[in-house]
């Protein structure tokens, strides 16, 4: 039976365990949205993981979320990124950083100009937005013109060439949550008539053209991407998600992609409703794709041994038990207690909810077996 603790190939890596730290969002970046010394801090008590998975950045000034977000398009994101890789580096870890474009679900107050949020369509996403002034509903978009993609495409480029230079690892391309891509690849949002919308070919277009673009930084074996299949939230949909994600998946195993990231969980079907909507879609997904695939989303130590024991996973990306357990990978192996992270200070700034969590020992360290493995990944 494979272990949550045996070593995984990804890419042209070989990673010491088959445990990942999720992207989550902790607002610690500077008003810049460059990371500060805290955020390598944070980083940097998380070493033992296969792979640890940054907070999503955004890859322009034209896309851009709560206050205290983090971004890379520029020499200050890139050096304080550099920061954050050094140090989980110097404790023998490994970084992929997440870039995206938040498209419509952006807001004027934070954009230059107080200039609309672009989309492929003019459709506000339902729900609402955290700003500087409070919560404010989504806007309505503004449809981008056909011209205009190609430049969105180069920025995902630019900030991958950053991403290189600040030493990450390799790059994630946050495809889903009903942010820009997932606007493009979605038939219930994306109503273009042109290349960029209509067929499943067509709504794809964006997505791979952003891959491509990364790829000439880091090799498709450096890149991981987490579509959503599941994800409606904010009103998006599409008409037939297992032929588009399928269509996905497919396009990113023939590029040699390192791995897809699945949000679905054990409890698929009592979250989800419907029987349609709730079929469990990793195993086709990782049929079409062939490659390595993270699940993530509400497991533990158990149920993330059975994904790996019955095949629907490779690896398992853990999301708030890392915010309260800085050494989950040692509380995992030992069947320790975890502790629980307070919501209240996920993005409040400053130390407290974020560095301040204790460790079973003074520091977490690699077995003598996962650190030769790990000499290995740089």
């Amino acid at each position: 039976m494979t272990s949550l603790f045996a070593p995984i190939d990804l890419g042209p890596y070989h990673l010491p365990n088959r445990i990942f730290v999720a992207p989550m969002a902790r607002a610690r970046s500077d008003a810049s949205r460059s990371p500060t010394p805290l955020v390598a801090t944070y980083y940097a008590q998380r070493p033992t993981p296969g792979l640890i998975v940054t907070e999503a950045s955004h890859v322009s000034l034209c896309t851009a979320s709560r206050p205290g977000t983090s971004a890379e398009h520029d020499a200050r994101h890139r050096d304080g990124w550099s920061g954050v890789t050094d140090a989980v580096h110097n404790n023998g870890g490994g970084i992929f950083e997440q870039l995206y474009h938040v498209g419509r679900k952006a807001h004027p107050s934070a954009l230059p100009g107080g200039a609309a949020p672009v989309a492929p369509s003019a459709i506000a996403a339902k729900g609402e937005i955290a700003t500087a002034a409070g919560t404010q509903p989504f806007p309505t978009p503004r449809a981008l013109e056909a011209e205009e993609i190609p430049d969105i495409v180069t920025a995902f480029g630019q900030a991958a060439q950053l991403a290189r230079e600040a030493a990450f690892d390799g790059v994630e391309l946050h495809a889903a949550n009903g942010f820009l891509i997932d606007q493009f690849l979605r038939d219930g949002f994306n109503h273009r008539t042109d290349e960029w919308g209509g067929s499943v070919e067509n709504r794809s277009r964006f997505l791979l053209s952003v891959l491509d673009a990364l790829i000439e930084e880091f090799g498709a074996g450096r890149i991981g991407l987490p579509p959503s299949p599941h994800f409606r939230s904010d009103g998006i949909a599409d008409s037939d998600p297992q032929v588009l994600f399928t269509h996905v998946a497919q396009a990113l195993g023939a590029r040699g992609v390192g791995y897809l990231h699945v949000v679905e969980s054990t409890g698929l079907g009592a979250e989800l409703g419907p029987a349609k909507a709730a079929a469990a879609l990793a195993p086709w997904l990782k049929a079409a794709f062939g490659g390595s695939l993270v699940l993530a989303r509400l497991y533990d130590l158990k149920t993330a041994q059975a994904a790996l024991a019955d095949g629907r996973a490779d690896a398992i990306a853990f999301g708030r038990p890392f915010i309260a357990n800085p050494d989950l990978v040692a509380r995992l192996r030992q069947g320790s207690a975890l502790k629980t992270p307070d919501p209240s200070t996920f993005y409040t700034g400053g130390a407290n909810g974020y560095v301040d969590y204790q460790f079973l020992h003074d520091a977490e360290v690699l077995t003598t077996e996962e650190a030769e493995v790990r000499r290995s990944f740089f």
